[in-house]
């Protein structure tokens, strides 16, 4: 999911809340993956299949074959530690900074843990197309000789409106200049 923000002028004062932003702040991008369940559902479903795994682990308890709970009580840990691991990686996300001089790239969950200032004039966004038919173009910023790939995990969709976004912002930002 591709999301972005053009700030207004009123605006502007807060915008650079970002304090690398050196020039007029012009908007962000936010990429995130689709959630198809949010943490609530997943919370539910796991509940459920606790519930339904404990009454027919207890039933086998009861009736003598005890070896039963344990292996049970692994399978749950073990759906319990993949639930959280995909919830973790649908919560990620991608933030993009414009001002008129500087692009600022952050991502990761809660926090970030990829952080970069680039100054725009050094920075090229490229669109590499698909090996084969079935694969999804590549969206790469690059800066110098460090290079970012963004929404990896974007439809093909939605890395056209990524394009079309990224297009529209350096050129809002290229009027600021």
């Amino acid at each position: 999911m591709v999301t972005s923000h053009y700030y207004q002028a009123r605006e502007l004062a807060t915008a650079g809340a970002a304090a690398e932003l050196q020039g007029t702040p012009v908007g962000q991008i936010v990429i995130r993956p689709n959630n198809s369940m949010s943490w609530r559902a997943s919370i539910y479903l796991l509940l459920s299949l606790m519930i339904v795994s404990i009454t027919v682990a207890v039933g086998f308890v009861l009736q003598g074959y005890w070896m039963i709970l344990p292996f049970s009580m692994l399978e749950l840990a073990i759906v319990c530690a993949c639930i959280h691991y995909v919830v973790q990686r649908n919560f990620t996300q991608e933030v993009l900074m414009f001002s008129s001089e500087t692009l600022v790239v952050e991502a990761g969950g809660r926090t970030p843990v990829f952080h970069r200032c680039w100054q725009r004039f050094f920075t090229k966004i490229l669109v590499h197309p698909p090996k084969h038919p079935w694969y999804s173009a590549k969206v790469v910023l690059q800066h110098r000789d460090e290079q970012r790939e963004l929404g990896r995990y974007l439809t093909d969709a939605d890395k056209r409106k990524l394009i079309a976004e990224l297009n529209r912002m350096v050129a809002r930002a290229n009027q600021q200049h």
